[in-house]
């Protein structure tokens, strides 16, 4: 009887045509994580060890962060050595130029929301049918900030852009006011 899973057959990760990311980055992004789990591996050694060395609680995110530097650090030494087999044209160093301004666009859009819900914080009570609702800077905001992302990365009519922007504001607001009793940012 023959196995079901052939010898042929290959994982080729999430994005099979993304490729490698260019060097630069991975260089960039191995330095980030060990520089995070070096901060998560201090914190958790400054953790009261009220019983023995096995029992601490900063045992396992020092273990956990110990594992991340690991990773990075292998991230990194693969990384350069992809930057000194293909060289270092610029295009090679940094990837496609235009996906890293929409990425950056993408970002400033994001930081924007964020401000504006701290910045144009409010809130009004209100009933529908005895339900007590509460209007706050996330309706608006949030409404706004997903039709410009919309209207940016996605070609379509704008009612199609505005629809799904008002959906998606209205079932996060239902969902957290009602089902989850959670407020929603924005408001005071």
């Amino acid at each position: 009887m023959t196995s079901p899973v052939s010898d042929d057959i290959k994982f080729e990760g999430e994005d099979a045509n993304a490729g490698d990311a260019a060097p630069i980055l991975d260089i960039i992004a191995a330095g980030a994580l060990i520089a995070t789990a070096i901060v998560v591996m201090v914190a958790s050694l400054r953790l009261p060890v009220p019983g023995s060395a096995l029992t601490a609680p900063g045992l396992l995110p020092f273990m956990a962060a110990a594992s991340l530097a690991v990773m990075a650090i292998v991230l990194g030494h693969s990384a350069i050595q992809r930057r000194r087999v293909t060289g270092a044209s610029s295009e090679q160093l940094f990837g496609d130029l235009e996906e890293q301004m929409r990425m950056l666009v993408l970002a400033g859009m994001v930081g924007a929301y964020i401000l504006a819900l701290q910045l144009l914080a409010f809130q009004v009570y209100f009933d529908i049918a005895g339900i007590p609702f509460v209007f706050s800077a996330f309706q608006p905001v949030s409404f706004i900030a997903l039709a410009a992302i919309m209207h940016v990365f996605w070609r379509g009519p704008l009612w199609t852009k505005a629809a799904i922007s008002a959906g998606w504001t209205l079932a996060l607001t239902l969902t957290f006011q009602k089902l989850f009793n959670i407020p929603l940012p924005g408001g005071f």
